[in-house]
């Protein structure tokens, strides 16, 4: 009798084992294509994020009207390159040729850079390869650059010999075809306005349009206060990098303006998106790009 119980006991031990394995089993199963589909979808935003973000180049094309831009000026176009930040993981000089390419089937009456053409050290071979290249941007009138966060003096040895015109809290007037020009004036961090615009201590010309060019956006509010800008073009935020659909840009760098365009007190801020990423090539429902304005006057 006890023999039959302990064969008994036994046999339900077993069941009970079974029935648990199979049990673990399965949840281990579940598991595993639970997990497994967390990889794939990761994978796959990785994906995107590395490859997909970063490929390709794409035009921003703007249309902007302004009554005091002169009648010589009217269909100016401009292109604005920014956050090129080269270096052999992000952005190399195929990628670079295909951008001055771009820029020369625009046709460009004025091309400006606004800041980071080089991230980190690169060796005397780069440097004359990115001066070869810039130099090949072809403009009717001027070309222009400001410095940027992670630039160094070879960033403006590059592009004084590839032809930009550096106006750091400064200013140049450009002429078109008559007497009355225009004004483009640049800032940097170490904001000296009154070199920027120098041209109106005297109080003259104080309806002239005036473009303005930086790095940080952010500075558009103390520059407007000093003296009001016309149109304002700037880089550094690559509007947040990482872009989510109705959400925005995930990263703003510590910046009030990191999206595509504001309206401030009447002035146009137009804030690239860069056509380089950062340290790590990374981009997410935000192509690489440059930017066309096409100015006319109002009727």
């Amino acid at each position: 009798m006890t023999s039959r119980l302990e064969r008994n006991k036994k046999q339900r031990n077993k069941i009970v084992k079974d029935v648990v394995s199979e049990k673990t089993k399965r949840i281990s199963i579940k598991v595993i294509k639970i997990l497994f589909k967390i990889f794939l979808v990761l994978l796959i935003i990785y994906l995107l994020i590395r490859y997909v973000g970063t490929s390709g180049l794409v035009v921003r094309e703007y249309m902007k009207e302004y009554d005091n831009l002169p009648e010589e000026f009217n269909g100016l176009k401009i292109v604005q390159i920014s956050d090129l930040n080269y270096n052999s993981k992000t952005l190399d000089i195929k990628k670079l040729q295909r951008i001055v390419r771009k820029v020369n089937i625009l046709k460009p009456d004025i091309v400006v850079f606004t800041g980071d053409l080089i991230y980190g050290e690169i060796d005397n071979k780069e440097i004359s390869k990115l001066t070869k290249e810039l130099s090949k941007i072809n403009v009717t009138l001027n070309k222009y650059s400001v410095t940027g966060k992670n630039d160094n003096k070879n960033t403006q040895i590059i592009l004084d010999n590839a032809g930009f015109i550096n106006i750091d809290n400064s200013y140049d007037l450009i002429f078109k075809d008559g007497n009355t020009p225009i004004l483009i004036t640049g800032f940097t961090k170490d904001l000296k306005l009154d070199k920027s615009f120098e041209i109106f201590k005297d109080g003259e010309l104080s309806n002239i349009f005036t473009i303005g060019i930086m790095h940080n956006p952010d500075l558009i509010k103390d520059i407007n206060d000093y003296h009001k800008l016309d149109l304002a073009l700037a880089g550094y935020t690559l509007n947040g990098l990482i872009r989510i659909p109705k959400v925005g840009g995930i990263f703003n760098y510590n910046c009030d303006y990191f999206e595509e365009y504001y309206n401030i007190d009447d002035t146009d801020l137009y804030v690239s998106n860069g056509a380089g990423t950062r340290e790590y090539p990374y981009r997410l429902f935000n192509h690489p790009s440059i930017s066309l304005f096409r100015i006319k006057k109002s009727d």
